[in-house]
């Protein structure tokens, strides 16, 4: 690109992990064009870790199931953004709606990914390398925007950032010292949820770990997660002996990172908490089922152990599945709790050496 952008947009329509590690790239962004307009748009439920970011300019909302479905949203959406008047684009996300918005939205330059489905709608393709960590693939996108010049993806820091404010670090520790939790109380943070069925770990191993942590490690238990994740948390506390504090369904997103930034260690499933808890330098201790840590989207941090199986059908999918392909669920049935409290235990004890 010759001339630098003055007003530079990022979509990022995904899931919320994915708006999560796309933070290193507007960061690398912010850092090459400090004078440039920088807005993201994403989708409405992954707003709130975006809304009022240090980083951005604006956070824009496509909400592609709901107000702006169909062709009407779309054509609505793409209107609104030409009268932005964006001249560069940057799509982390390789969906054939976000290439068409871009292209339909006359933005000049539109930089995606080779293997993007709607590749062909882009003014400059970047090769998307497997090999590495999605912070380090999006990275990549900077390429074009630098006058032709290689872009290291390895040189930029890739730290996650999802900022809290003080009225959410004052809502974390309000809601805990209501439980019993005082602010210097050390807390472990337990998130179980997942949109897919297939990186949820088993309720009876949850359940026994946060059994052991509470009886034998006299530690502070919090389980966080969406409304969403409210049956999956009631059947682990339907196995629990002892009773830790739940505050799933109670929490905004930037309250849940508030909370993680109490915490000494996330034990987690493959999902978007995890990701926030990285960005909350939270040591994790993540149980990866359906998944891989070879698709490029685990724990982007030195500070986390993922506990998982080594079988020959996984990963069984990019994502996850509702049930098992296979009908067996051995990647998560096989993991039992003591691996996981394992994995705990060690981080607790990186963290007392630190």
């Amino acid at each position: 690109m010759g001339t630098e952008p003055k007003k530079i947009l990022v979509i990022q329509t995904a899931f919320l992990g994915d708006v999560v590690l796309t933070t290193p790239l507007l960061q690398s962004l912010r850092d090459r064009f400090p004078k440039a307009y920088l807005a993201a748009l994403v989708i409405p439920g992954t707003r709130e870790i975006l809304a009022g970011h240090p980083l951005l300019d604006d956070v824009l909302v496509y909400d592609k199931k709901s107000r702006d479905r169909g062709w009407r949203g779309l054509i609505s959406t793409a209107r609104s953004l030409r009268e932005k008047r964006f001249d560069a684009c940057l799509l982390p996300h390789r969906s054939f709606r976000s290439a068409l918005l871009a292209f339909m939205a006359g933005i000049p330059v539109r930089i995606g990914f080779v293997q993007s489905l709607g590749g062909f709608l882009y003014t400059r393709r970047v090769w998307r390398d497997s090999s590495r960590h999605e912070v380090r693939r999006t990275l990549q996108l900077l390429g074009p925007l630098a006058s032709g010049r290689f872009i290291d993806a390895d040189a930029p820091s890739g730290k996650l950032c999802v900022p809290t404010g003080p009225e959410d670090l004052e809502w974390a520790n309000r809601s805990l010292s209501e439980q019993g939790i005082r602010e210097n109380d050390r807390v472990i943070a337990i998130a179980p949820g997942s949109v897919w069925a297939t990186k949820r770990w088993v309720p009876e191993g949850f359940a026994a770990v946060i059994d052991g942590l509470i009886a034998t490690h006299k530690r502070n238990v919090v389980l966080l997660g969406s409304r969403d994740d409210l049956p999956v948390i009631d059947e682990i506390l339907s196995h629990c002996l002892e009773k830790p504090v739940n505050l799933a369904g109670k929490t905004t997103l930037r309250q849940l990172a508030a909370v993680l930034k109490r915490s000494e260690l996330l034990i987690t499933n493959d999902n978007g908490a995890m990701h926030i808890g990285v960005a909350q330098d939270v040591p994790v201790a993540a149980v990866f089922g359906s998944t891989t840590l070879n698709l490029g989207y685990g724990p982007f941090t030195e500070r986390a152990i993922v506990v998982e199986k080594d079988l020959s059908c996984r990963p069984c999918g990019k994502h996850g599945h509702p049930e098992c392909p296979l009908g067996h669920f051995n990647c998560m049935k096989q993991i039992g709790p003591e691996e996981v409290m394992e994995a705990a235990e060690k981080q607790l004890a990186l963290n007392v050496n630190r």
